[in-house]
């Protein structure tokens, strides 16, 4: 239990680039933005990160392992935790898809900006249903475990000031 950011999400997350080349990008987080603070169990934090990375990314369903395995470089989770993270990030899809759907019926002005989510999300919420949930976790998990292993499915570039600068084209 902790304290949760509660929508860690592309949109909160500053990003700072160290590339020579715009072929091959190189980024490091430099901020985070919009603190919905809670207090609460860490994996809620790790599901709404997952959900949030899965809408916009070419690689919804591996993009969760990239995610886990950051967090659990600082804060494993539980067997139990590990168990309830599809539900969880499941959970998050459905609760951020109707709140989008009842709030564009108050505010019809903030349609665009409130349409982020459901624009993939009703897709990707589909998608994690239909693989199941033990193919989805053997992707999370696995991915995971070779960050553990030392063998990330990413280039990670360590500088002398300790920041970590990621190239996900590998």
């Amino acid at each position: 239990l902790g304290i949760n950011h509660g929508d860690l999400n592309d949109h909160n997350i500053l990003l700072d680039t160290d590339s020579a080349s715009p072929e091959s990008p190189r980024y490091r987080v430099s901020g985070i933005l919009d603190f919905d603070m809670s207090y609460g169990c860490y994996v809620f934090e790790v599901a709404i990160t997952i959900m949030y990375m899965m809408i916009e990314s070419q690689d919804p369903l591996g993009v969760g392992g990239h995610v886990l395995a950051g967090f659990e470089s600082i804060v494993p989770l539980t067997a139990e935790e590990r168990d309830a993270l599809l539900l969880l990030v499941s959970g998050r899809f459905a609760q951020s898809l109707v709140m989008s759907a009842h709030t564009i019926r108050l505010q019809p002005e903030n349609e665009e900006y409130l349409m982020i989510t459901a624009k993939t999300g009703w897709k990707r919420l589909a998608k994690l249903l239909e693989v199941g949930q033990e193919a989805v976790e053997k992707i999370w998990f696995e991915t995971a475990e070779r960050y553990a292993c030392n063998d990330p499915p990413i280039d990670l570039v360590l500088h002398s000031d300790q920041s970590c600068i990621l190239n996900m084209g590998k």
